[in-house]
């Protein structure tokens, strides 16, 4: 896949623009969400979920030490990218089917975009995203066996 984008004029410029913008993409639609009347625990409940798998895949990624691709020195297993994305998207489309449908395809195309960069190995986004998804269905079974508040 990268031998191909590279092959075409601009693509690694766009590959790197695409998978530069997940980040912000994402932080985005959480405050958005958040800012917007009759969504604010939805986007409260997003951002953690993006925290939360970040941090993981963080510490899961310190904790392995497999190299990237590219030139970056850090690790890069499992994609915290992806992990944040994948949470933020799963935790969305439960409440906002079509919001949420959106941001899977921009996080499926800002994660293709970060393989095709070598910034990651497919096996380090899959592995991001199984654990982003981890986190919010842990987050979903948390929030269903709290007791709900009747006024």
């Amino acid at each position: 896949m990268r031998a191909r984008v590279n092959a075409v004029p601009g693509g690694h410029e766009g590959a790197r623009l695409a998978a530069d913008s997940l980040a912000p993409a994402f932080h985005a639609l959480a405050l958005g969400l958040v800012l917007l009347p009759g969504s604010r625990v939805l986007g409260v409940r997003a951002a953690v979920a993006g925290m939360v798998a970040g941090v993981v895949a963080g510490a899961a990624r310190e904790a392995i030490g497999r190299p990237r691709p590219g030139v970056r020195a850090e690790g890069g297993f499992p994609s915290r990218h992806a992990a944040s994305a994948a949470a933020i998207a799963l935790v969305v489309t439960r409440e906002r089917p079509v919001l949420g449908t959106v941001a899977q395809i921009l996080a499926i195309t800002g994660l293709a975009a970060r393989v095709a960069s070598a910034d990651h190995e497919p096996l380090d986004v899959v592995a991001g995203v199984g654990l982003g998804a981890a986190v919010a269905r842990i987050m979903r079974r948390r929030r269903a066996r709290r007791p709900r508040r009747h006024p």
